[in-house]
């Protein structure tokens, strides 16, 4: 009977090993398929960028950089697909109006025209509130301020916002348009005809001036750094049924965009390395943002000043007659998912 007793203990004793050996393994298979049930059971969101990896710059770049959209994306259900446009603006436009993809950030310049031109689109957060812009001119001793270009040949993108700076520095100073000479060219054609000295100035972003000016290649003469008024906007928006139907969504992106904000203000030195990695040094950009090391233009809430903004622009594409329609600031921004956002901890 006692040897009998034993064997039942000792059978007993087995299992409980047994439990404990393989007991884990078991929940841990459990919890690997719960894991992925609900991987499977997310919902993707499309993020359209101007340009190409690694090289977006703002609070994006930032909240990318640091995963911060994936992650508040993943709290919600959803998982980011991230897609890039080199050719920009026009390109994100297509994207939008043929639901190729649901959110994109980028300039307000193009966005204002997709909806302009009838796009379903909406504005629900501020990516950058102040883009800066500066004028570069050759190594000339006799150029020191703009009304110094009058009479002489200046570059500028036209239908881009780097007219729309060169015109609205020009009523800062009650200058007359049509006593400069205007070359119209953007980009890599624009920087070619300023140094091979084809033209007196070049008006373009500020940071490419400040780059520019490092290189010896001319002088940053002026700027929007003490002008924000006539800076512009990088704006995040989304296809307006698409933000209806997935409203946590654009919620998300705003507290990534956020994130990225309160990061940039205690961490700046990372920052400007984060954006350095667009080929241009990080000391560029910390000169860039030094008048505002709080950056404060990444904060995503749509202010009065991102209206008061949008309303020259608005006015700017009408009196250019670049768009079909004229559209009201109320029918392209919402802070709609901006309340909700805060409502939310």
């Amino acid at each position: 009977m006692e040897r009998k007793g034993n064997k039942i203990k000792i059978f007993i004793g087995l299992i409980v090993l047994l439990f404990l050996a393989f007991g884990n393994y078991f929940k841990s298979d459990e919890k690997e398929e719960v894991v992925t049930k609900e991987k499977e059971a997310q919902k993707t969101v499309i993020i359209g960028l101007p340009g190409i990896s690694n090289q977006t710059l703002e609070a994006t770049g930032i909240a990318l950089n640091k995963s911060y959209i994936e992650e508040e994306l993943e709290k919600v259900g959803y998982k980011a697909e991230i897609v890039y446009f080199q050719q920009a603006g026009p390109a994100l436009n297509e994207a939008l109006a043929t639901d190729k993809i649901d959110i994109a950030m980028y300039g307000d310049l193009p966005i204002t025209v997709l909806k302009s031109n009838g796009g379903d689109v909406k504005v629900f957060a501020v990516d950058n509130s102040r883009f800066m812009y500066g004028v570069l001119v050759q190594n000339d001793d006799n150029i020191k301020t703009v009304k110094d270009l009058e009479g002489k040949k200046v570059i500028y993108g036209k239908g881009t916002v780097q007219q729309k700076f060169f015109k609205e520095i020009l009523k800062k100073y009650n200058l007359n348009e049509e006593k400069f000479i205007s070359i119209n060219a953007i980009g890599a054609d624009a920087q070619s005809i300023f140094s091979a000295k084809e033209a007196d100035a070049l008006f373009t972003f500020y940071y490419i001036t400040l780059f520019m000016e490092s290189k010896g290649m001319g002088k940053v003469i002026d700027s929007t750094i003490d002008k924000p008024e006539i800076s512009t906007q990088s704006l995040v928006v989304g296809r307006t049924k698409f933000l209806q139907e997935n409203e946590e969504v654009p919620v998300a992106i705003i507290k990534a965009l956020e994130r990225a904000k309160e990061f940039a203000k205690n961490n700046p030195d990372e920052v400007f390395e984060i954006f350095a990695k667009s080929n241009i040094p990080a000391e560029i950009f910390k000169k860039a943002y030094s008048n505002d090391l709080t950056f404060s233009n990444l904060d995503p809430k749509i202010t009065d000043e991102s209206r008061e903004k949008m309303q020259k622009l608005i006015d700017f594409l009408n009196d250019n007659q670049l768009v079909k329609n004229r559209i009201e600031v109320d029918d392209i921004f919402t802070n709609e998912y901006y309340e909700k956002a805060k409502r939310i901890k």
